[in-house]
C-alpha cells in the first residue's frame, strides 16, 4: 500500500476464514482455510476485542489511547503495521474505500501535542501477531469442529 493511502483509511472487516477465541487471557485466531493459528499479545488482544465490537479502527485507536500509556501518533503507526500484517495473513479483509473519519487533521495533531494530565493508563507495547504452525491433534481442542454440507469448519468455544 503506498504511503499516501493508509490502510487505516480503508474499510476493514474480519475475514470469514478467521475464527477467534480467548485462551489464558490472549486471543487465538484460527484461519481455517490455511489451518494456521495465531496468537496476539495483550495490546493485539485488546485491539481485536475492540475491533470485533466497534468495527472501526479509528474508534479502536481512540479507546486504546485511553487504556495504554502511549501517544496517538505512535499507536497509529503501530496499529497500521499490525493491521497490514492481519490483512497480509488474510485475517482482516481490506476494501479500497476511504473512510474520512480515519484521516488525521492538523487540529488533531495539535491536540495530541498538548500536555496530558496524570497518566493512569497501562504500560504499552506494540500489538503483535504471532503465527504458529498448522492446527494438529494437540492444538485443535481450542476450536470445536463443525461439519456443514460436508465441509469442516471450526467454532469458537468461548
Amino acid at each position: 500500500m503506498n504511503q499516501t493511502t493508509s490502510i487505516l483509511n480503508q474499510k476493514l472487516t474480519i475475514s470469514e476464514n478467521a475464527l477467534s477465541t480467548q485462551v489464558n487471557g490472549e486471543i487465538v485466531i484460527l484461519h481455517y482455510e490455511s489451518e494456521y493459528y495465531y496468537t496476539l499479545n495483550a495490546v493485539g488482544t485488546k485491539f481485536w476485542q475492540l475491533f470485533t465490537e466497534l468495527k472501526n479502527v479509528d474508534t479502536v485507536i481512540q479507546q486504546l489511547v485511553q487504556i495504554y500509556s502511549v501517544n496517538e501518533t505512535t499507536l497509529r503507526h503501530d496499529v497500521t503495521e499490525f493491521v497490514e500484517e492481519l490483512v497480509e495473513e488474510e485475517l482482516l479483509n481490506c476494501e479500497n474505500q476511504t473512510d474520512e473519519r480515519n484521516l488525521v487533521t492538523v487540529d488533531k495533531i495539535k491536540e495530541l501535542l498538548q500536555p496530558q494530565q496524570q497518566d493512569n493508563r497501562l504500560p504499552y507495547e506494540a500489538p503483535l501477531l504471532r503465527k504458529h504452525g498448522k492446527v494438529s491433534a494437540g492444538t485443535n481442542t481450542t476450536f470445536q469442529a463443525l461439519d456443514i454440507d460436508g465441509l469442516s469448519f471450526f467454532t469458537d468455544l468461548s
